[in-house]
């Protein structure tokens, strides 16, 4: 069978190329209506100001709200800031509400307002509403943009609000029963509904056995929740059961995304809202704080170094092992820390048997790979200096065989030390209610590389004193 080879576009540049070069209004319009929004949105990244302003123009103020709703929110500000208000405000007002509401909350309060003002009442109060909510919560997260029956409701008539209703839902998938007091009392997959035939009832129909989450509940929880259970919508309840909005599968999605770059961030070093369409000297700016501290740091490791001065002047033949040393003990550091974070994420570190648990079997593996690890990096060291003796090793007052369990025995003991620590210190700074993912990175592995140094240079130094 012939294998088709599907083309690639690159879309955004596409979009790039019409702004900026097709003069013909009528085909402009045309052309950028057919782009899906996040095609526009990434070209919009490259445009300046100017041709985002050309770009409005030809795009509607719905299909602008889409493009909106897949930007970054500190971008999306500085993208409306550009805009007059009044069409600001329509932008926002066709936004799904809890993007919108992300978007006023990065907004100075006084511009918020007026924005608000702006706004039809209804979509105005859902808004207030949503932003009452504190962030990362799902209440903080929800839509209200969902579909509701009453559970006394036949399906030919649910079926007509279905029609009514299904452009202003975000997903229709999932259908909710309510009471009229707003109380959920079951949920309804649509295709059942579509199956469904006169005169059966939404009640006969509905499931009862579902899952909800409160509004005050933690988005990360929230997002296990969906996962867990499958679920394309998961219901949103506040005081007395009242249904107040919905979290779908695709909002969970973009909260993990965030979670990850946020995570992965934080292991780099780096802020989180650094960006590749920044500029190099924006960039430069924004991480330089960062490289600054760890700077610091790093000269605690060369003030630690330069008080084995003479251990190092003795015998020179140890500087060439230390890479080999700091690096591994970064590595198995590195390993632990993502485990850890990752356990901590799934909440299976919850009580004082699971934490110490999983100590003791980081600082195992730790030993386990230490030992072998340490045996090879003896035998290495060993072989090395025997076949290039060097300077004091090679006149023979220390040997290459003395130099080689030195290294050994120092990556036996950095590795086990590195596990440990790397295991413990995400455990202890969630107990603290702080963020483990603030121990990633850079700082873990300058720690780990300060043990290294001390046990190294702490062994050989004892060593040097033995012999000489």
């Amino acid at each position: 069978m012939k294998k088709i080879t599907l083309l690639r576009r690159n879309k955004p540049k596409e979009i790039l190329s019409i702004v900026r070069h097709e003069e013909r209004k009528h085909i402009l319009k045309s052309k950028l209506q057919k782009y899906h929004a996040y095609d526009i949105k990434e070209a919009m990244l490259a445009m300046n100001e100017e041709e985002r302003k050309r770009l409005y123009q030809y795009i509607d103020p719905l299909k602008v709200s889409k493009v909106f709703g897949h930007l970054q929110d500190d971008k999306a500000v500085d993208y409306l800031r550009e805009l007059e208000k009044s069409y600001a405000a329509q932008i926002l007002e066709r936004m799904e509400p809890d993007d919108a509401v992300d978007i006023l909350q990065e907004l100075k309060q006084d511009e918020a307002v007026d924005y608000l003002a702006l706004i039809e009442e209804t979509r105005r109060e859902h808004l207030r509403k949503l932003s009452k909510y504190k962030n990362l919560t799902a209440g903080g997260e929800m839509t209200p943009s969902y579909i509701a029956f009453a559970p006394e409701m036949d399906v030919k008539e649910a079926m007509k609000v279905l029609v009514e209703k299904a452009e202003e839902a975000e997903m229709i998938d999932t259908l909710f029963v309510v009471d009229d007091n707003n109380r959920l009392l079951g949920t309804l997959d649509m295709r059942e509904l579509i199956v469904a035939r006169h005169p059966k009832r939404i009640e006969e129909l509905m499931n009862k056995d579902f899952y909800a989450v409160h509004v005050e509940d933690g988005i990360a929880e929230v997002v296990r929740d969906i996962q867990k259970y499958d679920t394309l919508a998961m219901p949103v309840l506040g005081e007395n059961q009242t249904l107040e909005g919905i979290i779908t599968m695709y909002d969970a999605m973009d909260i993990i995304e965030e979670t990850a770059h946020g995570d992965f961030a934080k292991l780099a070093g780096i802020p989180t809202e650094d960006d590749a369409h920044e500029s190099a000297q924006r960039s430069a700016k924004s991480r330089f704080p960062w490289l600054a501290l760890l700077l610091v740091l790093n000269l605690i490791i060369t003030s630690l170094l330069a008080t084995f001065e003479e251990t190092i002047a003795a015998i020179t033949a140890l500087v060439l092992f230390q890479p080999l040393i700091f690096a591994m003990a970064g590595n198995i550091g590195t390993q632990s820390l993502a485990v850890t974070i990752l356990r901590i994420s799934r909440e299976t570190l919850q009580t004082r048997r699971t934490v110490a648990k999983h100590l003791v079997q980081e600082a195992s593996i730790g030993a386990v790979n230490g030992l072998l690890l340490g045996a090879l990096s003896f035998l290495t060291a060993w072989g090395f200096l025997t076949l290039s003796p060097m300077g004091i090793v090679g006149e023979g007052v220390v040997t290459a065989l003395d130099i080689g369990l030195v290294v050994g025995l120092s990556v036996f003991i950095s590795l086990f030390v590195s596990a440990f620590l790397a295991s413990l210190i995400p455990v202890v700074l969630t107990a603290m209610k702080v963020d483990p993912a603030v121990a990633s990175g850079p700082f873990i592995t300058t720690l780990n590389d300060i043990t290294a140094l001390v046990v190294y240079f702490g062994l050989a130094t004892a060593m040097v004193f033995a012999l000489l």
